[in-house]
């Protein structure tokens, strides 16, 4: 069921008047209360894509790109958004905004989220890293050793004079020659001795009987 309302398209019993004024084209809003209980065949196109998944979905009965709260992963930005891409994001025009990328399936083989038709990071790094240690292994791949890593502790102070302090300087940057004034003591009200004022005595005034 739907509401629709005309403007524009009215019938009145003086059609002559009506004829003599220029002719209003007709807008119509279509406002849906109900979804369409006719038999009539939609004319929209239905999505491939959502036709196979749905099709996947109940082939298996697991939704491929759900987590476990049953919601749509996104790719959320590592590190705080530029000033500038932010603006761009918002008021630019729609062929030059940045366009949320909706195309995040799992990993068949980690489980890891990645794009569709893209290679898996995660696992193109446990690759390169267990690759690495065999050729390591091997003898293919042989790590730089530092040729002064044996370097007498004499030699080493002669090629790197300002790496090394001497006793000298040390002492000369740890200022311990300079006299240092002590720390004052902390304040406690308790220790203050307080100087009771002295009373006054009472005169006795004698009354004479007379």
């Amino acid at each position: 069921m739907s509401l629709a309302l005309r403007f524009g398209a009215v019938t009145t019993l003086q059609e002559s008047l009506w004829g003599m004024l220029p002719r209003i084209p007709s807008l119509t809003i279509r406002i849906g209360l109900q979804n369409k209980t006719s038999d009539e065949p939609s004319t929209t196109k239905i999505d491939e894509r959502l036709q196979e998944l749905k099709e996947q979905i109940e082939e298996t009965g697991e939704s491929p790109f759900m987590i476990d709260n049953g919601t749509i992963l996104r790719a959320v930005p590592k590190k705080k958004m530029s000033k500038a891409r932010h603006r761009k994001k918002l008021y630019a025009s729609g062929n030059k905004q940045v366009h949320p990328i909706n195309n995040i399936v799992r990993c068949p083989a980690c489980g890891a989220a990645k794009r569709s038709h893209f290679m898996c990071m995660n696992c193109f790094a446990e690759i390169r890293t267990f690759l690495k240690a065999l050729k390591r292994k091997n003898g293919d791949i042989k790590d730089t050793v530092n040729p002064q890593s044996d370097l007498n502790p004499l030699d080493a102070r002669v090629t790197y004079p300002g790496k090394y302090l001497r006793d000298e300087e040390r002492q000369l940057k740890e200022k311990e020659w300079v006299p240092q004034r002590e720390e004052a003591i902390m304040f406690n009200h308790k220790q203050v001795r307080h100087i009771k004022p002295i009373a006054k005595a009472k005169k006795m005034v004698k009354l004479d009987d007379n």
